[in-house]
């Protein structure tokens, strides 16, 4: 009998890279980035993607609006970054809430207990800093929504072609 090696993340990952970076800036939606992966095999590759790929690559990998793209689209990472942010507070008040909150004083007395409610107090400020500073998923969303159309050029900061200075 003989068994299937199961698939590197590497090689689901730069399967998925290359079917996302084809795509270009409006990206793949899930059904159509996964391709011939199984779902356990797109979950792997995508980790290995944000792990590996953006770094060699210098590009970002994002999900906005059901849609992975690879770009470094502003609006785009910073709409996923404050998406994943609230998911990742959300996550931190259930561990707070269920696993924490609800010890005995003694038990709020032990050094392993007040770290690790010092580290869910500090996710919990940072993300009010954020809100404070008016990042949220819903701010980010209504930037990408209205984001005013520039050339490449000018949003590198270069002259763009025909500019007044080029001889």
């Amino acid at each position: 009998m003989t068994t299937q090696r199961r698939q590197a993340a590497h090689d689901s990952g730069e399967d998925i890279w290359d079917r996302v970076v084809g795509a270009g800036e409006d990206g793949l939606e899930r059904k159509d980035a996964i391709g011939h992966n199984t779902p356990a095999q797109f979950e792997r590759g995508k980790a290995w993607i944000r792990d590996h790929q953006c770094g060699n690559k210098k590009t970002n990998f994002t999900l906005v609006h059901g849609r992975y793209a690879a770009s470094n689209d502003v609006d785009k990472a910073k709409l996923y970054a404050t998406t994943r942010l609230e998911s990742l507070y959300r996550s931190a008040v259930r561990v707070y809430k269920c696993s924490l909150a609800n010890l005995p004083p003694e038990a709020q007395s032990d050094l392993s207990i007040m770290l690790l409610t010092k580290t869910c107090k500090d996710i919990f400020a940072a993300m009010q800093f954020l809100e404070d500073a008016g990042f949220s998923a819903q701010s980010a969303a209504e930037t990408a929504k209205v984001r005013p159309k520039t050339s490449t050029a000018s949003a590198r900061g270069r002259k763009p072609s025909g500019a007044a200075g080029r001889h």
